[in-house]
């Protein structure tokens, strides 16, 4: 019995020390808002984030009120504006996200982010670019100008991607440092969802990319626009890589 007693004990005290360790390296906040065009993407996005937490070991929270944003954002790392922008957010709230970023940590927006209805000057310079228009949905190549990076590491020197082709104005392309580029010669940049041709970007056509704003850490990516991409491992791993990058400035500073 004593035998019996003292394994019981000592297994649960190494359960213990071991659950210890086991702690989450660093806390994502998830915060989507239901929309016309990426309503769908929103189950398939929580399922993601929710299987990557278990995998990468994170502590992951998910919320679609701005009130909530607002209330739980002090405690986290990182948080993802997935396919959410500041249109919903009050003046209160705006500066809740902007003292995250104050205080060192990171930011990931994610396709539609940049997309707002309201023109917000800060916000906009922390995403680094602003939404135009996009044709329609097609295939194209993009190149990876960074297999070093976090979110490319991955990726090959060429990689074919369907999507929406952002087109993008008001490119903060003096701050941002360009991961992601799609060539305009694979896919046609003028077919957009009326008469009038579209214009595209040119040679210079970034998709994905990062800055250090004001302190803190940005990564955004136009990728995602169908559900079905949050079911692709590629996909997942740009995302993941993005979201540890940004969690890096607050890490350092604890």
């Amino acid at each position: 019995m004593k035998t019996r007693f003292l394994q019981l004990t000592c297994f649960i005290v190494l359960t213990f020390h071991q659950m210890t360790y086991a702690q989450d390296q660093f806390k994502v906040l998830l915060f989507t808002v239901q929309d016309t065009w990426h309503y769908e993407c929103i189950p398939k996005a929580v399922d993601a984030f929710r299987k990557m937490s278990v995998e990468h070991q994170f502590k992951f929270d998910w919320t679609q009120s701005a009130e909530d944003l607002a209330k739980k954002l002090p405690s986290y790392d990182v948080v993802v504006f997935l396919n959410a922008n500041t249109d919903n957010l009050s003046n209160e709230q705006l500066n809740v996200l902007k003292e995250h970023i104050h205080n060192g940590k990171g930011f990931v927006g994610v396709h539609s982010t940049s997309d707002s209805d309201i023109r917000n000057p800060w916000f906009d310079n922390l995403v680094g670019g602003v939404f135009k228009d996009h044709p329609k949905f097609q295939s194209a190549v993009l190149t990876n100008h960074d297999s070093n990076f976090p979110s490319n590491m991955h990726l090959p020197e060429k990689w074919l991607w369907s999507e929406e082709w952002y087109n993008f104005k008001l490119l903060k392309s003096d701050k941002i440092t360009v991961l992601l580029s799609v060539d305009e010669n694979t896919y046609d940049y003028q077919k957009g969802y009326d008469e009038i041709p579209l214009e595209g970007m040119g040679d210079h056509h970034p998709i994905a990319w990062y800055q250090l704003f004001e302190g803190g850490r940005s990564f955004y990516t136009t990728l995602g626009h169908k559900p079905e991409a949050f079911q692709k491992q590629n996909y997942i791993d740009h995302l993941y890589g993005g979201i540890y990058w940004a969690a890096q400035g607050a890490l350092k500073q604890k």
